[in-house]
C-alpha cells in the first residue's frame, strides 16, 4: 500500500532513485496502480492541446512580424555617423575655448565701473562676506 501513494508522484514525473525503482517494480504486480496510471495518461493526453497546421501558424506569423524596412541596413552606420560627427564637434570646440566666460574680478570690475551705487554696495557686501569666511 506504501507504493500506491506515490501513483501520482510517478504520474507526474517527480519521483527519482529507489522511489522510483521502487514503485516501477510495484507496477508490475498491481494491476490496479497499472489501471489508474493508464487512465491517467489518457487523461493528459485527452486535456492536451491539438497543435495546430503548419498553414495557419505561418500565416500567424507573417502577420505578426514586421517586415524589414530599407533603413534596417542603415541603423549602424547612421549611428556611427552621427557618433563620428559629435567627436569632431567636441574636438573643434576644445581648439576654439570660449571667450565669453567671465573671471569674478572682471565682473566685478564691470560692475564697479558701470553700474549705480546698488551694484556697488553689493560688491563691497560680497567682498567682505569672502573676507569672513
Amino acid at each position: 500500500m506504501k507504493y500506491c501513494e506515490d501513483l501520482m508522484l510517478y504520474a507526474s514525473d517527480e519521483l527519482s532513485g529507489e522511489r522510483k525503482a521502487g514503485f516501477e517494480k510495484h507496477l508490475d504486480g498491481c494491476p490496479s496502480c497499472r489501471a489508474e496510471l493508464a487512465f491517467i495518461r489518457r487523461t493528459d493526453e485527452a486535456l492536451a492541446a491539438p497543435a495546430a497546421p503548419v498553414t495557419v501558424v505561418e500565416e500567424l506569423f507573417a502577420k505578426t512580424t514586421r517586415r524589414k524596412s530599407f533603413f534596417a541596413g542603415w541603423k549602424p552606420a547612421l549611428a556611427g555617423t552621427a557618433l563620428l560627427g559629435l567627436g569632431i564637434f567636441v574636438v573643434l570646440a576644445g581648439l576654439h575655448p570660449d571667450k565669453t566666460v567671465l573671471d569674478a574680478k572682471e565682473v566685478i570690475a564691470y560692475m564697479s565701473e558701470n553700474l549705480d551705487e546698488e551694484y556697488l554696495a553689493f560688491a563691497d557686501d560680497l567682498d567682505a562676506f569672502e573676507q569672513e569666511f
